[in-house]
C-alpha cells in the first residue's frame, strides 16, 4: 500500500538534523506507554484506550524491537520487543498470563528541533497482538522478549487448547512440555507426518 509523505516532512528528512522517536503502546490490563527517546512524549493517538493525551515514558525499560516488515503478501508479521525484566509492570502482566491477544501498537514520530511534532510527522509503522514472551537471565541483567504478531496470526488457527504452560497444566498437571513453547517461531509438529 502506498503511503503519502506530507511536503513538511519531506522538508524534515531532507534536513541535516533528524530527530526520531518510537511511540509504543502495550495494552495490558493497564496501558504502558514508552519511547525510544531521552524525554517523556505527549500525544493522543487513536489507538490507546486512555482517552485524551498520554505520557509516553523515556526510560531504562524498553531496550528496542527487532526489524518491522512490510509485504504485499497476506502473511503473518512479526516482531519481539525488548524490554528489561527490571520492569515489574510488564513482567507482572506476563507472569499472570495476562499477556496474549493484547494489543501493542507501535508509532514513528519526526521531531522537530524543538523536539515537537505535528500530527503528520507520526505514523503507525505496527499494529498487532502479544503471542508469547520469553525471560532471558545473566549474572548481569535479564531481559524479556515479546512476540508481537499482525492480526493474520491466528487467521488459521483452531480454536481450543493454547501452547502453554497454563493451559497444559490444566489437563496434566505435572506435564513440562510446554515450559519453553513460547520460544518456538514455528508450529509444533505433533504425531507422526
Amino acid at each position: 500500500m502506498p503511503r503519502s509523505i506530507a511536503s513538511a516532512t519531506q522538508n524534515k528528512l531532507g534536513g541535516s538534523n533528524i530527530f526520531v522517536a518510537d511511540l509504543i503502546e502495550i495494552h495490558f490490563g493497564t496501558t504502558v506507554y514508552y519511547n525510544t527517546s531521552r524525554f517523556n512524549i505527549s500525544y493522543d493517538s487513536s489507538t490507546a484506550p486512555d482517552s485524551g493525551t498520554n505520557i509516553y515514558l523515556a526510560q531504562g525499560k524498553f531496550l528496542g524491537y527487532g526489524r518491522v516488515k512490510e509485504t504485499t503478501d497476506l502473511r503473518v508479521n512479526a516482531i519481539d520487543l525488548t524490554l528489561s525484566a527490571v520492569d515489574t509492570t510488564t513482567t507482572t502482566q506476563l507472569m499472570n498470563n495476562d499477556f496474549i491477544d493484547k494489543r501493542v501498537v507501535i508509532y514513528r514520530a519526526l521531531l522537530n528541533n524543538d523536539l515537537s511534532f505535528t500530527a503528520q510527522d507520526i505514523w503507525m509503522i505496527f499494529d498487532g497482538f502479544i503471542t508469547g514472551y520469553a525471560i532471558k537471565e545473566s549474572q548481569a541483567t535479564s531481559t524479556v522478549t515479546i512476540t508481537v504478531a499482525s492480526q493474520f496470526a491466528d487467521f488459521e488457527r483452531t480454536n481450543g487448547r493454547r501452547t502453554n504452560p497454563a493451559s497444559q497444566n490444566i489437563h496434566f498437571p505435572d506435564d513440562r512440555g510446554l515450559d519453553f513453547a513460547p520460544e518456538l517461531k514455528e508450529d509444533i509438529k505433533w504425531g507422526r507426518p
